[in-house]
């Protein structure tokens, strides 16, 4: 079998490195000309821990790199799209690099008899996959959100806790089978629609940013009362219901507030997608408006490219 990977930012580069590095026939593509040359040189293009080597060995051994969408239509199984989602100009998400990519793979496959399965990576707010799968009902389109960590991405892909897959079931009965194959036939696979695939990655997202956020407005109540900051973390993850991730404050670049690619992008979509179909989200606002308090916008230019707390 062999697998395309569309978008070779930190999910589609980290897992097209896994990838090869074990052996599995990969083509990765990406627009752009400047990070294909990077990439070819056997350097990352962005910083995260250990991917060069990783990279290094997948493409000594079966990791292809490549600008031609043609090519993995033509030779792929199974094709993977891990573009970005950036936030737009007016603060909700960007699907234009998303559908492109679905056009671009739709007209190549429209009179083909080839039948790839599509596998939507790329965070999109609720209804999108659908959308896409109507506009091209010829494509095998599943999707399956990654829950990655800034900073330890090669990790999580190779420790993977478990996977959502949503879409028809044929398909996804295809993909489940197949990561069964890879990770295991005991690793947690939650079958569902598309929607719901869709929202469980935001899920996870804005209630990790809402948790950093809680975390901030309780250290800046810490340090106006005389707490112990430490002892009252400490007394707070005792309870198991806690958990232990996320609750550093400040983050690894000494401010508050949460950074990175993800979450800021990812609650405001939220926030307005709810707006969009008339759900007030209170406690994302909340979250949001906390963070703000922290961590000014205007601050973030120099966090591109690095992870400050981020999933």
């Amino acid at each position: 079998m062999k697998v395309g990977i569309v978008g070779l930012g930190m999910v589609g580069l980290s897992f097209a490195s896994v990838l090869g590095s074990k052996g599995f026939s990969v083509i990765g593509i990406d627009s752009d000309s400047k990070k294909i040359e990077k990439i070819i040189a056997k350097k990352s293009p962005f910083f995260e821990p250990k991917l060069e080597p990783l990279l290094k060995n997948a493409l000594s051994r079966s990791l292809e790199i490549s600008s031609d969408i043609e090519e993995v239509v033509e030779n792929c199984d199974l094709i993977f799209l891990t573009v970005g989602t950036p936030k737009s100009k007016s603060g909700f998400i960007d699907l234009s690099m998303i559908k492109n990519a679905s056009k671009n793979i739709g007209i190549s496959l429209r009179h083909s008899s080839k039948k790839p399965i599509i596998v939507v990576k790329s965070t999109v707010v609720p209804g999108t996959t659908r959308k896409i799968q109507e506009k091209y009902p010829y494509l095998n389109i599943v999707f399956n959100p990654e829950f990655l960590t800034e900073r330890a991405a090669n990790f999580d892909f190779i420790n993977q806790t478990r996977f959502i897959l949503g879409g028809n079931s044929e398909s996804v009965r295809e993909v489940s089978e197949l990561f069964r194959q890879r990770f295991g036939q005991s690793i947690s696979i939650v079958e569902t629609n598309y929607e719901t695939a869709e929202l469980i990655k935001y899920m996870n997202n804005t209630f990790f940013a809402t948790k950093i956020s809680f975390l901030n407005d309780m250290k800046l109540l810490s340090d106006k009362c005389g707490a112990v900051w430490e002892d009252a973390v400490d007394g707070f993850v005792r309870d198991g219901r806690i958990g232990h991730t996320h609750l550093n404050v400040p983050g690894h670049d000494g401010k508050y507030g949460f950074g990175g690619s993800c979450f800021p992008k990812d609650i405001q979509a939220l926030i307005k997608y709810g707006d969009e179909i008339g759900v007030d989200m209170g406690v994302l606002k909340a979250a949001w408006e906390t963070n703000l308090k922290v961590r000014p916008e205007k601050d973030w230019e120099e966090l591109k490219g690095r992870a400050v707390i981020d999933g």
